[in-house]
C-alpha cells in the first residue's frame, strides 16, 4: 500500500500546481493533512530538489492533464 500511496502522491505533486506549492512549504503537514501515509523513510526520500524537479516537469506538463494551473 505504500508503494501505491507513493505513486498517488507524486502524480498529484505533478499535476496539482496548489498541492505542489504547499508541499514546497510544508511537506509533512500536506501529507498529514491529505491522508498520504507513507513512512519516514518515503518522507525523507522525497527532498525539496525533488519537488523543484517535479515543478519543470509540472512547467512543461499540458495543462489539460492537470489539476490547477
Amino acid at each position: 500500500m505504500s508503494q501505491e500511496a507513493v505513486e498517488q502522491l507524486l502524480g498529484r505533486l505533478v499535476t496539482d500546481d496548489r498541492f505542489r506549492r504547499r508541499a514546497m512549504v510544508a511537506f509533512e503537514d500536506l501529507l498529514e493533512e491529505d491522508g498520504f501515509q507513507l513512512s519516514k523513510k518515503e518522507q525523507q526520500a522525497i527532498k525539496l530538489e525533488d519537488l523543484i524537479r517535479l515543478e519543470m516537469v509540472a512547467v512543461r506538463l499540458d495543462s489539460s492533464l492537470k489539476r490547477f494551473c
